[in-house]
């Protein structure tokens, strides 16, 4: 497995209790995703190094977003291009934050492109993946 670890957030109040796992297998991956609620917790994230990782955020109504870096310099998010540039609201990382409509996806695109980041360290050829010129580093 190409993820070396598997960072969890959990909210108890304003404090995130969450836990970092080792070595995840792949179901111990989906379980963290499919419990993404939207209010306790709201962010898991996939890592193979401090520069290598996949958020998945979310869940709330059955709505997730998720981005990725592989250098931790360029990020891309995934999109769905028939969607609306009309703005959601959606609780990621304990934040409630706008994001446009075509940034959210459905649990079963994010599980796909989780495992497939999981298993072998590359993005999902079969969905769209944008840069997100907002997150780029500045230095």
């Amino acid at each position: 497995m190409f993820v070396s670890d598997l960072s969890v957030e959990k909210w108890v109040g304003n404090k995130d209790e969450g836990s970092l796992m080792e070595n995840p297998s792949w179901q111990q991956i989906e379980s963290a995703i499919c419990q993404l609620n939207g209010t306790t917790q709201t962010l898991v994230t996939l890592g193979a190094d401090e520069e290598t990782y996949m958020s998945i955020g979310g869940g709330e109504a059955g709505k997730y977003i998720v981005n990725v870096t592989l250098d931790g310099m360029t990020f891309y998010n995934l999109v769905d291009r028939t969607s609306s540039e009309l703005i959601e609201k959606l609780v990621v990382g304990g934040q409630l934050g706008n994001y446009r409509a075509k940034m959210l996806t459905n649990l079963q695109t994010a599980l796909l492109v989780a495992k497939t980041f999981a298993g072998t360290g590359e993005l999902d050829e079969s969905v769209t993946w944008e840069e997100d010129e907002f997150l780029a580093m500045v230095g």
